[in-house]
């Protein structure tokens, strides 16, 4: 066959395709095959009539026998993809995504449209498999590829908007870069919108903030963004509740906090986070049947809020309402999720503080639930006070040996700890060893005055300790006035 027979024979192939005559193609490229065994085009034209023959595996060794003759050239990578594209088996989308790559590589000095074309196929593709590092890269390449040809304002702005929406509904399982990739996005959308202020503005705002108050290491950028959308929107209230529900959680309550809970009670009376704040502020000042109040009627307003819940428990536990406090505790628990970071120390404090109400219901039952809950705080055997709350589930299980181990071992690694001692006073108390109990309670007190439960206990052990403290009830009357 001479050079003229294999254009001949090449163009007739061609033509079969056209045609749709693909058994035709295959045979004219086989002939072209047995003269020039290492020629491209006849191998992307069998690709071409196989896969419309619906031979995929011969398509694509056809395509692939191209590609490593000639890498660079577009037409069987071109090939490829619609072959893959048409595919429907899930393992061809990693090759799917490494062919769009070349595509992208290949079109990049040429034709802008088709790169621009083949990032978004690229993007929707790792959309699909949640693949959302890559998304935010691959988006992020096409909007430079537009800045770098000029593009408008506008145009950039809705690239920077699609950016937010491939992204934002994954924020909870982003990896940090990816984080930083769709906040910059934000950051773009928002000084680029126009007009400003304006309702596309407003909600972008909105949507920025909410998107940064669930990342919990964001708080600069957050209390930021709260104050400049606080400043083009002086009646809008959104910015000023997330701030709040923000100082709420993180446990602040300085006088600028304060402020911003009375701002937003003036912009709304029925504000569930303000008055959740106010609740707060009621319990510092140990005012606790305000605080069990405020603090419930701001969560029947503002229920996802579990730093609320738990300062309510708190509240609870003051006034002695104990099974109040473990149900506030639960449903602390439940609005907090699956907690990681700084929301796993908020787990812990409310799994203590369940199973310290738990203890103070005294009976079995709620022993049992209370060491159930211990047994759920991370690290909990290195914490010395919830090993003493432990000790209590113990020993109102009447499980005096264990309460007795744990009792020695904090006495011997802790002994500046009140804890410790006020663990050893309940054994010796529920021993009717009041003398003991004496000592221990008197350490305890010496070592953490203002705690009320440990007055009471001293005053009952001089209540119950011997006939001549029975006469005299002046001793335990100081300590239950206490």
């Amino acid at each position: 066959m001479t050079n003229k027979e294999v254009k001949a024979a090449l163009k007739s192939a061609r033509e079969a395709i056209r045609n749709k005559e693909y058994k035709e193609a295959l045979k004219h490229c086989k002939a072209v095959l047995k003269q020039e065994k290492n020629n491209y085009n006849a191998w992307v034209f069998i690709g071409l009539a196989a896969a419309e023959l619906e031979q995929p595996d011969q398509a694509k060794g056809a395509y692939k026998k191209a590609i490593e003759l000639e890498p660079n050239q577009l037409l069987a990578w071109q090939g490829l993809a619609n072959l893959y594209e048409k595919s429907n088996q899930t393992d061809v989308k990693g090759d799917l995504a490494d062919v769009y790559q070349k595509l992208l590589e290949l079109y990049k000095s040429g034709d802008k449209q088709k790169w621009c074309d083949v990032c978004n196929k690229l993007v929707e593709l790792y959309h699909q498999e949640n693949k959302y590092l890559e998304v935010a890269e691959t988006w992020q390449r096409l909007i430079q590829m537009k800045q770098e040809d000029g593009a408008e304002k506008a145009e950039l702005h809705q690239l920077w908007k699609k950016m937010i929406q491939l992204l934002k509904d994954s924020t909870q399982n982003q990896d940090n870069k990816t984080a930083q990739l769709l906040l910059s996005a934000f950051e773009h959308a928002v000084n680029s919108a126009d007009p400003v202020p304006g309702d596309d503005h407003q909600n972008l705002y909105k949507d920025f903030i909410q998107c940064l108050s669930k990342l919990p290491h964001e708080t600069a950028r957050l209390e930021k963004a709260c104050n400049d959308m606080m400043a083009l929107y002086p009646t809008v209230s959104y910015p000023l509740e997330v701030l709040c529900l923000h100082f709420v959680q993180s446990g602040t309550l300085s006088e600028e906090v304060l402020h911003c809970f009375s701002r937003l009670l003036e912009m709304d009376a029925s504000s569930g986070p303000a008055i959740i704040g106010f609740g707060i502020k009621s319990l510092q000042e140990k005012k606790y049947r305000e605080a069990v109040k405020g603090l419930t009627e701001g969560l029947q307003k503002t229920s996802q809020c579990p730093a609320a819940w738990r300062y309510l428990a708190e509240a609870q536990m003051k006034i002695h309402k104990h099974r109040d406090a473990v149900q506030s505790c639960n449903q602390a628990l439940e609005t907090l999720g699956t907690p990681e970071g700084p929301s796993l120390q908020w787990k812990n404090l409310i799994l203590q503080l369940k199973a310290e109400a738990l203890i103070k219901i005294a009976d079995a039952d709620a022993a049992e639930e209370a060491i159930k809950a211990l047994e759920q705080i991370v690290d909990a055997s290195s914490d010395p006070v919830v090993l003493a709350i432990r000790g209590q589930a113990y020993l109102n299980r009447n499980l005096m040996d264990e309460a007795s181990k744990i009792s020695q071992e904090l006495l011997l690694s802790h002994p500046d700890l009140a804890e410790s001692h006020a663990l050893e006073g309940f054994i010796h108390y529920s021993r009717k060893n009041y003398e003991h109990a004496e000592r221990s309670f008197l350490n305890a007190i010496e070592r953490k005055a203002e705690t009320a439960e440990y007055h009471q206990y001293l005053g009952l052990t001089y209540w119950f300790m011997s006939d001549e403290t029975k006469k005299d009830k002046g001793k335990a009357l100081t300590q239950f006035l206490k």
